[in-house]
């Protein structure tokens, strides 16, 4: 039996649900196929097998596509930073070259040449406002491209060419156009040289009148042809040079040598072909102009412009691609019809691809002349997504107002629920969650409404409506009996799940009343705004003793708990205490429940904050039990979730040592519990090219779901922890010199380990006294109460808080598992509490101003007397004598300076604290700390 390879990623993209851009027909007598873009990724689908090849390698979303003749090869290419152009086999789905960084701010537009040669590339609009147009033979191995030049006319984005195409009789002319100027260009001569055509002012006035979209040579012709936003088609003919008007603008010495069969052109006429915006020109068998758009139809026309077939019925929205299978159709009455054409797919702006077969034009009924649906992506982009816990269901809400319910594993579209409301108002979801039982799917709209629906009809079951504003986070308790949701107004609501009894009914002939069956719903409890500022997280868990408990953290820096047993709608909320004030600086972003694994008997709530540490609170008195590094892939972590772990015997489900965690932007990851900063125990990857909206995890922990938000994509991960534990467990087999704290040790430079080591000695010697002579004796534990010190002479200044907070930790660092605490710290302690609890970034110049301005500097400036005089009373105060001690060893003096002195951010940061930099110390080193942490991200 043959062992399958081990998973190189502990996430593996899986499949995607979504279409954005182009499709292209991959289709032939042996083949059903097709490609298209989701986002920043290509997908080579068989709609027969059902299917997905994902080609991954950009890192943006992608801008364009384009496949050769013979459908042998697909170019791809992006917008953005680090940007590039891929060409693929469509066969095996392997990447044959890539040309990286095409242009500075990447491609709008990709063409193919007949011979599958060349490439063109229009570029985005650079920084000094200049587009290029660029000429790469791919097939050969060469550095660069074989020509590039500037577009002319073009000062903005708003004036760019956004389209190109080879002319199929002869590579080397191309055309590109822009939203009023069409410009056609060659490369015979050794250069890429544009022209723009003469116009006449009645022929100018019609290129102003409307937008152009895309332009196309007509085979075996010299005619060109552009399409408009108002329904137009451009017509340009060949014009012989004698009969050419003259025209003040047109400058000889600009004008290219042309080839014969492509001598210059001019405006012929235009025609209205449609109502609206033609999105699509292409053609077809050589013999047909391929014309669709905003119309939702497709139609065929003869080089003359006469109409040869339609297909008006598809019914899937606007057109903004068509393309069709490499096979002529098998079947098909010629009798009937002098039009035949190869099977195709089309394209909508609606995120559906419709497969067509040309015999459809002879249908007689509309229902059969629709087509196929082959793909069905999402509409708009995806605020939030919800995994049911017991089957393989996924939930996406969409923002046009509708539910989409999917079966993940089969990739079947199960339903669309339209969301509206009493009156017929569309409801705009902006959050989602099933509860642990499966029996409602709770949704939380943009109005401040609330929903709770049947999870497998998406019917509405109630509905409240106690606020106004979006919510944004919506959480059920394990046992399924309450939910909390949060909304931007910073409140915090809350529903309970009861036994209601009904009132009894009096009746005439019976004394007696009766009452009803009792009845079990959700009831309001009420609503509380405990929080100041933007609620970031909000999370329920059953305590070891088996009390429900709830908390929330905000970005107005507190922790919040609630207390459940007290809540009632006579009386409302209440809270367990006042809120704990848990950050001085850092704002929190994220929080969860610490699973209670084995050997682990305290409650503890885990926050992740804006400067990349995880801190774990004691549930009780919400002191601070260990702050460690978490994973820097990319911003701070926005959402932390576990992953259940399958319990085979009992086929439960359970708490397991791994947490998925998603960012603002781009990236989502696992880190395995316990949270010590390790960074061989965390990975992440870019999930999407921008933003993303929601993550959920499956409930049996196979999958990880993620949405991109604006990029209407929705990707499942596989989940493989074996491959994190086996990259962890090769990483600490390579371990040595400090132990275990060398697996650190790549997150400091070789001089700071050094001085890192010198400096832990000398405070050995210190505990004992530097005047000592008495023998030494290096027993590699140094006191605690030098911790301070220690950290500090490595540039790394905490407050008091954070001292004490540092100290705790060591001390009860064994207390939950021994009960005896520790006075002593050792080397490699040391290490990992120094990594963990160092800043990432060094202070800059901007947040000294910012602390100046948050201090009440009127006009950014103090006085100096004014500056020592709230040093020495805000905050953690300094006193008078270390202020002195402190200027000394700053200035070399400093006491006798005029305290009408003005300060402002600049001279302090200059002149007090001796910035050289622009922006700021420690700003290097904090660029060298993230570029060691990307070392892992993956694409």
């Amino acid at each position: 039996m043959d062992v399958p390879p081990p998973v190189s990623n502990a996430l593996t993209l899986d499949w995607t649900f979504g279409f954005s851009g182009d499709v292209h027909s991959l289709a032939s007598h042996d083949r059903t196929a097709i490609f298209y873009t989701s986002s920043h990724t290509g997908i080579i689908y068989d709609y027969k097998a059902k299917t997905q090849q994902l080609l991954q390698g950009h890192c943006n979303k992608i801008t364009s596509t384009v496949i050769s003749p013979d459908k042998k090869w697909i170019a791809t290419a992006d917008s953005g930073p680090d940007n590039v152009i891929v060409i693929w086999d469509s066969i095996s789905g392997t990447p044959v070259k890539t040309i990286f960084n095409p242009h500075q701010n990447g491609v709008a537009a990709l063409a193919i040449s007949s011979d599958s040669m060349c490439l063109a590339s229009l570029s985005q609009v650079d920084d000094v406002g200049e587009q290029e147009l660029s000429l790469w033979e791919w097939t050969v191995d060469n550095e660069g491209a074989l020509y590039t030049s500037v577009v002319p006319g073009v000062v903005s984005s708003s004036s760019a060419h956004t389209a190109v195409s080879f002319d199929p009789a002869d590579h080397r002319v191309i055309v590109t156009n822009g939203p009023h100027k069409v410009t056609f260009w060659t490369w015979e001569s050794f250069q890429l040289k544009p022209y723009n055509p003469v116009l006449s002012k009645r022929d100018g006035g019609v290129l102003q009148s409307s937008t152009l979209i895309s332009s196309i040579f007509l085979p075996d012709t010299t005619l060109a042809v552009t399409s408009t936003t108002s329904g137009d088609l451009i017509l340009w003919d060949a014009v012989p040079q004698q009969e050419r008007q003259e025209d003040e603008d047109d400058d000889p010495a600009n004008v290219p040598e042309f080839v014969d069969t492509n001598p210059l052109k001019s405006m012929v006429k235009s025609i209205r072909l449609s109502e609206g915006q033609i999105s699509f020109l292409g053609t077809t068998m050589d013999k047909y102009l391929v014309v669709a758009g905003e119309d939702g139809c497709v139609r065929f026309y003869d080089f003359s412009l006469r109409i040869m077939a339609w297909y008006e019925d598809l019914n899937a929205g606007p057109v903004t691609s068509v393309s069709f299978a490499s096979n002529a159709p098998s079947s098909i009455d010629d009798s009937a019809s002098d039009f035949v054409c190869p099977d195709f797919v089309v394209g909508t702006s609606t995120s559906y691809i419709i497969g067509v077969e040309c015999a459809l034009f002879q249908e007689i009924e509309p229902e059969n002349r629709r087509g196929a649906v082959l793909v069905q992506g999402i509409g708009d982009h995806a605020p939030c997504i919800a995994a049911h816990p017991t089957m393989d269901r996924l939930v996406i809400g969409v923002a046009d107002g509708t539910l989409q319910l999917w079966d993940f594993m089969t990739r079947t579209l199960l339903m669309v629920q339209d969301l509206m409301s009493e009156g017929g108002v569309k409801q705009r979801p902006q959050s989602c969650q099933f509860d642990a039982s499966g029996r409602a799917l709770a949704l939380g709209m943009t109005s401040g409404m609330l929903k709770l629906s049947d999870p497998d009809s998406l019917q509405e079951m109630a509905s409240f409506a106690n606020g106004d504003m979006p919510i944004t986070t919506i959480r059920f308790s394990p046992d399924s009996s309450w939910l909390a949701y949060a909304d931007t107004a910073n409140y915090v609501y809350v529903l309970n799940f009861a036994i209601v009894e009904e009132a009894p009914q009096p009746e005439d002939d019976d004394a007696s009343a009766e009452r009803s069956a009792p009845t079990a719903t959700w009831n309001y409890v009420g609503r509380i705004k405990s929080h100041t500022k933007a609620i970031t997280g909000l999370e329920f868990t059953v305590r070891e003793d088996g009390r429900l408990a709830m908390v929330s953290v905000a970005e107005d820096r507190t922790l919040v708990e609630y207390d459940l047993s007290e809540a009632t709608p006579e009386t409302g909320i209440k809270l367990r205490g006042e809120p704990t004030k848990i950050e001085q600086v850092a704002i929190p972003t994220a929080c969860m429940w610490h699973p209670l694994l084995g050997g682990d008997f305290e409650d503890r709530v885990v926050t992740a904050n804006n400067e990349f540490k995880f801190k774990q609170w004691n549930a009780d008195n919400k002191s601070c039990r260990r702050t460690s590094l978490c994973p820097t892939y990319g911003g701070p972590l926005t959402s932390l979730q576990t992953i259940p772990a399958i319990n085979p015997e009992r086929n439960q489900f359970g708490p397991s040592p791994y947490v998925v965690y998603s960012t603002a932007e781009k990236v989502i990851g696992i880190v395995k519990i316990p949270f010590d900063g390790n960074p061989h125990k965390a990975m992440g990857l870019i999930a999407h090219p921008t933003a993303i909206s929601s993550i959920t995890v499956s409930g049996d922990g196979r999958f990880v779901i993620s949405a991109g938000g604006e990029d209407r994509c929705v990707n499942i991960w596989q989940i493989s922890t074996g491959t994190l534990d086996r990259k962890y467990e090769e990483a600490a087999a390579k371990a040595e010199g400090l132990g275990s704290a060398e697996m650190y040790s790549e997150l400091i430079d070789e001089e700071t380990k050094n001085d890192l080591i010198d400096f832990f000695y000398y405070a050995q010697l210190r505990t004992q006294g530097e005047d000592s002579m008495e023998e030494r004796k290096i027993t590699g534990l140094v006191a605690l109460s030098e911790l301070p010190n220690l950290v500090r002479s490595l540039g790394y200044y905490p407050s008091e808080e954070e001292c004490a907070a540092m100290i705790a930790e060591v001390y009860y660092a064994k207390f939950t598992e021994t009960g005896e605490t520790c006075d002593t710290i050792d080397l490699d302690t040391f290490i990992k509490l120094y990594v963990n609890h160092r800043g990432i970034f060094g202070t800059s110049k901007s947040e000294i101003e910012d602390a100046f301005a948050n201090l009440g500097a009127g006009d950014g400036r103090f006085s100096w007397g004014k500056l020592v005089e709230m040093l020495k009373s805000k905050g953690e105060a300094i006193t008078e004598e270390d202020l002195k001690n402190i200027m000394k060893a700053l200035t070399g003096g400093g006491e006798g300076m005029n305290p009408a002195t003005l300060m402002d951010a600049g001279v302090f940061s200059d002149k007090i604290l001796g910035f050289d930099e622009e922006n700021g110390e420690g700003v290097e080193e904090a660029k060298a700390f993230d570029e060691t942490g990307l070392t892992d991200l993956q694409v």
